[in-house]
This record gives C-alpha cells, structure tokens and sequence, in this order.
C-alpha cells in the first residue's frame, strides 16, 4: 500500500500514476479532492471573474450605445451557484479518482512521524509515503487580521454581502484579480501593496493591467500597518494612511505549512526539503505540492505529484519548473513564459477577434511581446487578450522545446482569433 497524505493536484495526480500501474493507493484527505486550485483559488476566481467580466463588457456595450441594460450583481445568489458548482466538482474528481481504483479516506487527521503515517493515532504501515498536504493562506502578522469582517481566499464564502468599501491586501496575482472582481461588482475597492503591483509582468502588459483596474484606488510600496476596529472592521491604517473600510481580503499568498510532518529535513519556512525526485531525508518518504515551497503554481504541484509516483515505480526522472508559463486574469487574460536568457524583444498590440472586437476603438485590445535569440529560439513571450492562457499553454511547451520562429512560421491557424502571437512568431521567421 502506498499512503499518500492531502488529495490536491499534487497527491491526487501521483494516486492516479500509480494506481494505473497497478498499486494499492490510499489518499487520506481531511476536507476534499482538489486542494487549493479547486476550492479557493483557480475555480473560485474563474466563477467570479466570468461574473465580473460578463458585468463590464455590458457595461462597455451600453457605454457605446450598442446595449441599453443596467446590470448589476445578487451577490447572496452568486455565492449559492458557487457552492453548487463546487460540489459538483466535488463529485466528479470523487467519481474519477476512486473509479481509478485509489481508496479516498475523509474527513481523517494524518501525521507523519519519522516516515510513518499516523492516521488519527493509529500508525499505517506503507511501503511508500507522499506529503501533499498543501499549503495554508499566508496572512501579515498584525494587530487587527482576525476581525470580524476580514477574509482570505478560504473564507471568502461566508462574506455575507457585497461590502461598500474593500481593502485588498497583497500586490500579486491573486490581489489583482480579486481588486478587478470586486470593482466589476460595485464595491468601492483600495488595493494595499507591500511593493509593486504585478512585478511579474512586463511593462506593456502591466500598462494594460493598470488599465483593467482603472477603478481601484491602488497603493503601491505601502505596508499594512493594522486592521482598525473593535467588533468588526472599520479601517486599516497602512503606509501611516487610515483608510476607511467594511472588509478586508488578505490576497497575500500561500505558504507551507508542515506541523504534522516530522523527522524529515525542513527549510526554515517550514517547507520539506526534497532531491530532484521529490525524496525527502528518508528513504521512501517523497513530498510534493505547496508544501515543498517554490514556486506554489498548480501545473508545478501536478508536475512534482507525477515525478513523485515514477520514482516510487522505478523510474525517477527529473521536471525543470524554472520556466512555467502562467496567467493572471483580469478584463484580459495576462499570460507570461519567462525567458531564461537574455534575447531581443518584439512590443506590438494585440489583433482583434472574438471577445475583443468590441475593444478596437478603445484601444484596448491588449499587447504582445516576444523574446527571441540569434538563432531564432523562441526565449519566452507576453500576451494580454482574450484566452491568451490557452494559447501560453502549448506555446509555452513549445519555448521549453526549443523551437525556432522558422520551424514556427509554416504553421496555420485557426480564424479568427483574438491571439496574434502566431504572426509576430511568423514574421520573426521570415
């Protein structure tokens, strides 16, 4: 029997892996499939920006004297379709994982002590053992973050209403697609940033970014100082500012957190130290997911479950994260593959199509921007338009490739979209 601890993207992915090559597979699981991605990030913020988005294109019709509407959002009434729809993709991920032949234990406690499972107090024997328990919300140590009134991505849900005024703590990917959300639904929104907002992203896409979070009021290189109030939130006082507020969403990241591992190697952040096949200091004891640290990216997470579950069969292999495309999503989605060496850059603005047609003469259709080497390697690239993760998806495994803009440019496709990538990589090529 293989024991493997938390059924996120990293512990469900290896259950899989090895109960198709045969192996007994138990997840023990406290809460449900899916981690973090399904339940608090990734899906929470895809149901909510499909409302925002849907909310300000028909604003941006009716501005243009193309619709006449008035739409506005039953807050109470979204979050009850969210809870359903969670549900649902509860069930299927059941459904799918147990018809895999893995055995689902919920609702248990684990811990792990110098490599062996505890399960409720009772010791499991296992000839292997993966850590995937996730990681937990990284909230700013300071005075007033347990109010009444402040949130996070895991609390999000019991928010009875929609508040006046919202403070956004955090100047990452999650802080800014929050700050869009909540805009598009009329909440008067400041966006609190320790340092800069989206660092990740190159400057035209960031120009376009700013532009998507028009109204946010957003303080950048501003520490939140504390959370004001006695009973519930009132304000908060950040960069020696107060700032009047209903609620606060901390947006400050994930971090791990491994209390109930113990006996193997950890960082000082309390992230299990592994090798390149995810091995931890003891033998047999592999980790995988938010809790190895790093970079806390779901596709990693995947990635690291599936190198976990080939090292358990014989068949280690080594996974290159240092280049993941990834994607944040405001009015547009904003997708990135980082170049790993210096090259010569390409700007030029996004094409019109689906979804973006309606953008032209505002001049927000988006940009593109493409990094090439001598040879004509394609080093990395920036989109913002509609789908652009889509297309990072499948070009990004073509950049860890190595394909060139020549190989590239025979290629034909599908019209009309909104991604004009594919050109700039064609005429890079001729």
């Amino acid at each position: 029997m293989i024991i493997i601890v938390g059924g996120g993207p990293a512990g469900r992915m290896a259950a899989l892996r090895l109960a198709a090559a045969g192996r007994k597979v138990t997840i023990i699981e406290k809460r449900a499939l899916g981690g973090q991605c399904v339940h608090d990030g990734c899906m929470l913020v895809c149901a909510l920006n499909d409302v925002a988005r849907s909310i300000e294109s028909a604003r941006h019709l009716e501005k243009m004297g193309i619709l006449k509407c008035d739409v506005t959002v039953d807050y109470p009434a979204l979050l009850e379709k969210l809870e359903a729809t969670q549900d649902k993709l509860r069930y299927i991920l059941n459904m799918e994982t147990t018809a895999s032949g893995v055995q689902v234990e919920y609702g248990k406690e684990a811990e792990v002590i110098d490599g062996v499972v505890y399960v409720d107090g009772k010791p499991r024997e296992a000839e292997a053992v993966i850590i995937a328990g996730g990681g937990q919300m990284n909230i700013p140590d300071v005075e007033g973050k347990d109010l009444s009134g402040t949130y996070n991505a895991r609390t999000l849900r019991s928010m009875p209403a929609l508040p006046k005024r919202l403070v956004i703590v955090g100047g990452g990917i999650s802080a800014a697609e929050f700050a869009y959300i909540y805009a598009a639904f009329g909440c008067e929104v400041t966006l609190v940033a320790r340092s800069s907002l989206l660092s990740m992203l190159p400057e035209p896409l960031l120009m376009d970014a700013r532009r998507d979070l028009s109204k946010v009021t957003i303080l950048e290189n501003t520490p939140l100082e504390k959370v004001l109030g006695t009973d519930k939130v009132e304000g908060v006082v950040a960069g020696g500012k107060t700032i009047p507020c209903d609620a606060v969403l901390f947006a400050t990241g994930v971090k791990p957190v491994s209390p109930f591992v113990s006996g193997v190697a950890k960082g000082d952040d309390g992230a299990i130290l592994v090798d390149e096949h995810m091995e931890t200091s003891i033998k047999g004891v592999y980790a995988a997911g938010d809790i190895v640290g790093g970079k806390c990216f779901t596709p990693a997470a995947r990635l690291q479950g599936f190198a976990a579950a080939d090292a358990i069969l014989g068949r280690p292999r080594k996974i290159d994260l240092s280049q993941i495309p990834f994607s944040v999503v405001l009015g547009l989605d904003y997708t990135v593959c980082p170049a790993k060496e210096a090259g010569d850059t390409e700007t030029m603005p996004n094409i019109a199509g689906p979804n973006s047609y309606w953008h032209v003469l505002d001049g927000s259709v988006g940009h593109m921007q493409l990094e090439t080497s001598a040879d004509g390697r394609i080093l990395g690239f920036a989109s913002s338009g509609p789908s652009t993760s889509i297309v990072g998806t499948y070009l990004g495994y073509l950049v860890r490739k190595g394909v060139t803009v020549h190989e590239f440019s025979p290629m034909m496709e599908v019209h009309p979209n909104s991604d004009g990538l594919y050109s700039m990589i064609r005429f890079s090529g001729e």
